[in-house]
C-alpha cells in the first residue's frame, strides 16, 4: 500500500469544510444541526471508519424566536446576549416592554448607576473587551515554549479579548439587580455589527438566571442614540426565547488496533453560523487523520483510534460530558484526547472596527499534558512542519472543578477535568463568533501542516505511553 495516497490534501479538506458552511448555522438540536451530523457519520463511513454511531445526548437548547428594539420610532439592527431572558431551566419567556423610558449610563460602572432610578426602563451603556496579547496569555502557564520563528508574536496588533468578560456582563447585571426591564449592549471595539455569540453565564456567578434581555447593538447605531442622550428618550423591546430539551449529536466511529485501548481525535461539528473555522476547518483535520489511519494495516495501529465530532460546544459542554460518561460506563479506557480547533487566517481592527484579514495563520495554542516528553515531541513536530506563531503551554492533570487561569481552554476541557491526558491545538480570533466566520476564513496553507503534525504525533504518542 502506498501510504503516500491517503496523506491530507489541502484540496479534499477544503471540500470538506465547503459542506459544512452550506448551512446557515449548525446549532445543536435544531435541523441543521442533524444535518451536519448526518453528513459527518455518513463521511466517517467513506473514509472507512467502522462502528459509526450517532449518539444522542440529552442536552438543553436555546432559541431566540423574537428579538427587536425599537427607539424613538426607530427600529434597530440587534442580537440577544447568550443566556439572557431566561427565568429557569427549561421553558418559553416572553418579554414585551412598550413605550418605556431609555437611559444611557456609559459604561455602566457602580458609580455610574449611583442616584438614577432605572426601575422599568431600557439601559443603555458602553460595552468594551480588554486588549489582547498573546504572549501575555503565557503568563500562567509555567515552562511554557513558543515557536515563532519570524518573531511574529511581538507585532502589536489591534485585537481585542471577546471571550473573557470585562464591562459586561457586570453592568448588565447591576441593571437587572436595580430594576431595569431591559438592557442594551453597545459594542464599541468589536467588528462593527450587532452579532455577537459569546456566553460567560457559565464562568460568572450570575446569581440566578439572567431574565431580563441583554441586546448587542452596533458601535454605529450606539453612537446615533447617544446623540440624544441628554433628552428624553422612548423605547419598546420585544424577545421571545425558548429552552428546551433536546438532543446534542456526537457522532463516533473507530479504527481497530493491536489494543483496546483507545487514542481519541476529535473536533465538533456545531456552530452559531456557517463556521468555517470553527470548526469546519477543524472537522476537515479530523477528517484527513481518519483517511489515513483508516488505510493503515491493523498491525501499525498500536491501539484503537475513536474519531469524534462533539455537538454541545454552545449547550453547557452536555454532549460533551454525556460521551465520557458513556465511555466510562462502557469500561472504554481513553490513554489520551487529540483535539484540533480553529484554522484560520490572522486579523485585526482598523480604527472603524473594520476587519483587516491577513494571509497567514493567527496565533495558535496547544494546551499539552504535563507527561514526560509530550511537551518535546509535540514542539519538534511543530518546528518540524514549521507551524509559525505557536504557543505550547503545559498543563497538569487535576480533578473536575471550575475553570482557573493556566487550565485547558478548548473543546478538550472535559476530558481534562476527568484525568484523560490531551494535547488541543486551538485558535481563537475574534470573528469565530462573528457571522463573517465562512470558508474564506479558514487558513489553507496550514491544512496539511497542522493535519501531517498530529498523524505523526499519534505515533510518539504510543511511544510515550506504551500503551
Amino acid at each position: 500500500m502506498n501510504v503516500n495516497e491517503f496523506k491530507p490534501n489541502k484540496k479534499e479538506m477544503m471540500a470538506w469544510i465547503k459542506q459544512y458552511t452550506r448551512w446557515p448555522h449548525r446549532m445543536t438540536g435544531t435541523p441543521e444541526g442533524k444535518a451536519s451530523a448526518e453528513f459527518t457519520a455518513d463521511t466517517f463511513r467513506q473514509l472507512g471508519l467502522s462502528e459509526v454511531e450517532i449518539e444522542p445526548v440529552p442536552s438543553v437548547c436555546y432559541e431566540t424566536l423574537e428579538c427587536e428594539i425599537n427607539i424613538d420610532g426607530r427600529t434597530i439592527e440587534c442580537h440577544l446576549a447568550n443566556g439572557t431572558n431566561r427565568i429557569s431551566e427549561l421553558g418559553k419567556k416572553d418579554t414585551k416592554v412598550d413605550d418605556a423610558d431609555v437611559v444611557y449610563l456609559g459604561k455602566g460602572m457602580e458609580e455610574d448607576f449611583e442616584n438614577v432610578d432605572v426601575t422599568g426602563k431600557i439601559v443603555i451603556c458602553d460595552c468594551y473587551f480588554k486588549s489582547h496579547s498573546h504572549k501575555e496569555y503565557m503568563k500562567f502557564f509555567q515552562d511554557a515554549k513558543v515557536y515563532d520563528p519570524h518573531n511574529k508574536l511581538d507585532k502589536k496588533v489591534n485585537i481585542y479579548n471577546i471571550f473573557s468578560p470585562n464591562d459586561w456582563p457586570f453592568n448588565y447585571l447591576r441593571a437587572k439587580e436595580k430594576g431595569a426591564a431591559a438592557f442594551v449592549g453597545i459594542l464599541q471595539n468589536y467588528m462593527d455589527c450587532h452579532y455577537l455569540h459569546e456566553d460567560y453565564s457559565d464562568i460568572i456567578d450570575v446569581n440566578g438566571y439572567m431574565s431580563i434581555p441583554s441586546l448587542w447593538i452596533s458601535r454605529k447605531d450606539g453612537e446615533e442614540i447617544k446623540k440624544n442622550a441628554d433628552s428624553s428618550m422612548i423605547g419598546s423591546v420585544h424577545v421571545v426565547t425558548e429552552y428546551s430539551q433536546k438532543n446534542a449529536l456526537n457522532v463516533k466511529g473507530i479504527v481497530k488496533g493491536k489494543s483496546n485501548d483507545i487514542l481519541l481525535i476529535h473536533s465538533h461539528h456545531d456552530a452559531t453560523c456557517k463556521g468555517g473555522v470553527q470548526d469546519a476547518s477543524g472537522m476537515s483535520v479530523v477528517f484527513a487523520l481518519a483517511k489515513y489511519f483508516a488505510a493503515l494495516p491493523k498491525s501499525e495501529r498500536k491501539t484503537n483510534i475513536m474519531f469524534l465530532s462533539t455537538d454541545s460546544h454552545y449547550t453547557d459542554y452536555e454532549g460533551h460530558v454525556g460521551f465520557i460518561d458513556k465511555c466510562g460506563a462502557n469500561g472504554e479506557k481513553i490513554i489520551m484526547d487529540l483535539a484540533v480547533e480553529h484554522i484560520g487566517k490572522a486579523m485585526e481592527l482598523d480604527e472603524n472596527n473594520d476587519m483587516i484579514l491577513y494571509d497567514e495563520s493567527e496565533t495558535r495554542q496547544i494546551y499539552v499534558s504535563n507527561i514526560p516528553g509530550l511537551l518535546e515531541a509535540v514542539y519538534e513536530l511543530v518546528k518540524k512542519y514549521d507551524l509559525e506563531k505557536i504557543m505550547l503551554l503545559p498543563v497538569e492533570q487535576r480533578k473536575e472543578g471550575e475553570y482557573k487561569s493556566g487550565d485547558v481552554n478548548s473543546d478538550a476541557y472535559d476530558f481534562h477535568v476527568r484525568g484523560i491526558p490531551v494535547v488541543s491545538l486551538i485558535a481563537a480570533p475574534m470573528y469565530i463568533y462573528h457571522n463573517s466566520d465562512d470558508e474564506d476564513k479558514v487558513h489553507e496553507a496550514s491544512l496539511e501542516p497542522v493535519a501531517m503534525m498530529f498523524i505523526q504525533l499519534v505515533s510518539k504518542v504510543w511511544d510515550i505511553l506504551k500503551p
